[in-house]
């Protein structure tokens, strides 16, 4: 697919509801009016906000919890369980007015408790607690009002703790968390949020059944319905295959695939009744050096294999044209970014002799059967990966390294299966997927992240200033200077390999309206999704 094909496709069907003018009657669907069916292709494996920044426990997790507040699709800060906030004049205090009339799936009644009980967690126990790095301590005021005390002031902390940051500022019922431990997020009972839908099954590896609040009533203000939401249930499947999403998409067994194939979405657009929408996302796709690994030392190799990589049949082959090559690491709406003109000086393009002759310099040379060996050890590692875009990519890359005398083994988990092996630094090399609404997300590269998710295990003091100085100033240039600086190094010390900015590709039958794509997080807490029948 051309270029000028994708920016057709972006530009015309940036949102749902393309059908809905009236002129085009909707498919009659095969599935429940009142339930929507949605494909993934990931499983999720735990519900506690903050517990991991993994994608599918984020997004399904958005569906059962709200936050103190929330971003908008265009990124503007919305009241969420917090209805109003106030600032100290010195930027170090922040107070929250909380809402009164919200409960939690449990029946409790809501309160600052337990506001406080969730940051408290966060704040000392999981691994996204550099997110927060800036919060002091927490203080009830009163049933309804909370107040955070910040070591410094900076311009981040309400971005932080949004529920469009991950999903990590979710309140899970306190009383909840403390009596299943834990099992709290793992245990399907054990799961209390104040969102819109309310668990109610989790087959493991298969498939997440979700109904509806009928008390929900404080959706955030942008949503044209505040609540309850109008499906009744919602069933996300985790379908790994593409093939079998798309097949099971063009029957009417789903409604929707939110991981659409990007080689079959020209096929299905053309079906009657489906809608294929494009949108461009907010993505850090890379390629990460587990620094662990004594190979990866030499900064040689990793810059060769830099080199290596050719983009531009990554797009054309993996993605079917549904993406644009890297420049860079952040991705290029997102704030902090290095403009491309100065980043195509520093981050290496395209360019095997390069290449090539780095693995020379190195030590690296090429065996009888090319592969390169140096000190009697062959230039071999395995990256790991966890789906089948993901695969696609790794045997275009794949080939490219072997050009240059690399021997990659490709090795694909099931996700949870691939989180455990970060978490136990078995692998070499890993491909990760990510999204992120500001380029905060370096917080994924600190030494505080390790083991995860900086499964790279890259810890470094350049880093850590970087990172230091973007949450801690107050003056936006210099932020927006540091993260900067922190890309550039990233590039000119070959600390991974950026690969293509894809997009969010979604297929839905038309009867399916009302759903606005996000760019961070693409499906997003479905208030106003409804089943028009004809």
């Amino acid at each position: 697919m051309k270029r000028s094909t994708f920016e057709k496709w972006v530009i015309g069907m940036a949102v749902f509801g393309l059908l809905a003018a009236g002129a085009v009657q909707p498919a009659q669907a095969k599935t429940d009016p009142d339930t929507l069916i949605v494909a993934y292709n990931r499983a999720p494996n735990n519900f506690l906000p903050g517990k991991t920044s993994s994608l599918p426990n984020i997004w399904i997790g958005m569906l059962m919890y709200d936050a103190l507040v929330i971003h908008d699709n265009q990124g503007k800060v919305h009241p969420g369980l917090a209805e109003k906030w106030d600032v100290s004049a010195d930027g170090t205090v922040w107070t929250f007015h909380l809402r009164k009339n919200v409960k939690f799936h449990s029946g409790r009644k809501f309160t600052a408790k337990d506001v406080k009980a969730h940051f408290d967690m966060w704040q000392s126990e999981l691994p996204t607690k550099s997110k927060i790095s800036s919060l002091e301590s927490s203080r009830i005021i009163d049933d309804y009002t909370i107040e955070f005390k910040l070591k410094y002031p900076n311009l981040v902390f309400l971005n932080m703790i949004s529920q469009t940051e991950w999903g990590y500022g979710g309140i899970p019922d306190a009383e909840a968390v403390k009596k299943y431990g834990a099992d709290y997020g793992v245990l399907p009972e054990s799961i209390s949020g104040t969102g819109p839908f309310v668990m109610k099954k989790w087959v493991r590896g298969e498939q997440v059944v979700l109904e509806r609040n009928p008390e929900y009533k404080w959706g955030p203000a942008f949503y044209d319905n505040k609540g309850p939401a109008h499906v009744k249930r919602v069933i996300i499947r985790a379908m790994p295959e593409e093939a079998s999403r798309s097949a099971a998409l063009e029957r009417g067994e789903i409604d929707m695939d939110i991981s659409l194939s990007p080689k079959d979405a020209p096929r299905l657009s053309k079906k009657q009744g489906l809608a294929v929408v494009v949108k461009p996302q907010n993505s850090i796709h890379h390629l990460g050096f587990n620094f662990k690994k004594e190979l990866w030392k030499d900064e040689k190799l990793r810059r060769a294999l830099m080199y290596a990589v050719n983009q531009k049949p990554i797009v054309e082959m993996a993605y079917n044209g549904f993406a644009e090559p890297s420049i860079g690491l952040w991705g290029p709406g997102v704030e902090g970014h290095t403009p491309k003109d100065q980043m195509a000086k520093i981050a290496p393009s395209y360019d095997p002799e390069k290449a090539n002759a780095l693995l020379d310099e190195a030590g690296w040379k090429r065996g009888a059967d090319g592969i390169r060996v140096k000190d009697g050890k062959p230039l071999q590692f395995t990256v790991y990966i966890y789906d089948e875009l993901q695969a696609n990519i790794l045997t275009i890359v794949q080939e490219q390294w072997r050009k240059i005398g690399a021997d990659p083994v490709i090795r694909q988990l099931e996700y949870a299966a691939w989180q455990n092996a970060m978490r136990a630094s078995e692998h070499d090399m890993r491909y990760v997927n990510g999204t992120h609404s500001t380029a905060d997300i370096a917080y994924w590269f600190i030494c505080e992240s390790m083991p995860y998710p900086n499964h790279m295990y890259w810890c470094d003091p350049k880093t850590e200033e970087f990172r230091k100085i973007t949450v801690t100033t107050t003056r936006p240039e210099e932020r927006i200077k540091a993260f900067q600086e922190m890309e550039q190094d990233f590039m000119n010390r070959a600390v991974l390999i950026p690969m293509p900015h894809s997009t969010w590709l979604v297929g839905a039958w038309d009867y399916v309206k009302d759903l606005k794509l996000h760019p961070i997080h693409g499906m997003y807490r479905l208030m106003d999704a409804k089943k028009v029948m004809k």
